[in-house]
């Protein structure tokens, strides 16, 4: 299953208010490109197979499902042209997002981004992974350490 389709099915099942959706798909998209890329295995080209009617439907209108699309879009191209650049816009995305989202909120991006961003899918994070994960708690204002980073 694709990057963006896990994400669907994640936010899907959680029964996220469809109000909270355009301000947390980004934060999760963001989020989970950086723990896809921080080991150095994920491609842009496999994030951005996306099943747009199961998006549309997430997100309630087709406007809105562009949208991400085009977030999307943005931040695989951020980590195409350079890593580091990727991952400093993402952060910067996160910077932006966390100080007015509830801490349920923030959570809930960090759980997602470890979901959607594929890591542990082998049972435990890489090194690499779990470095980006450390990092994004940090930045949504989350104590790693009490979430087992």
């Amino acid at each position: 299953m694709s990057f963006i389709d896990t994400l669907v099915s994640h936010l899907g099942e959680i029964g996220v208010e469809s109000d909270d959706l355009p301000l947390l798909v980004p934060a999760v998209i963001a989020a989970g490109a950086m723990v896809a890329f921080a080991d150095g295995t994920a491609e842009g080209r496999e994030l951005r197979e996306i099943d747009s009617e199961a998006l549309r439907c997430l997100m309630g209108d087709q406007e809105r499902a562009d949208d991400i699309h085009r977030v999307l879009d943005q931040h695989l191209s951020n980590f195409d042209r350079d890593r580091t650049f990727g991952h400093d816009r993402a952060l910067g995305v996160l910077a932006d997002f966390a100080p007015d989202a509830p801490e349920e909120q923030r959570e809930l991006v960090l759980r997602s981004a470890l979901q959607v961003g594929g890591a542990g899918a082998e049972g435990a994070l890489s090194p690499a992974e779990r470095d980006a994960a450390r990092e994004i708690a940090r930045i949504l204002r989350l104590d790693p350490a009490a979430r087992g980073l």
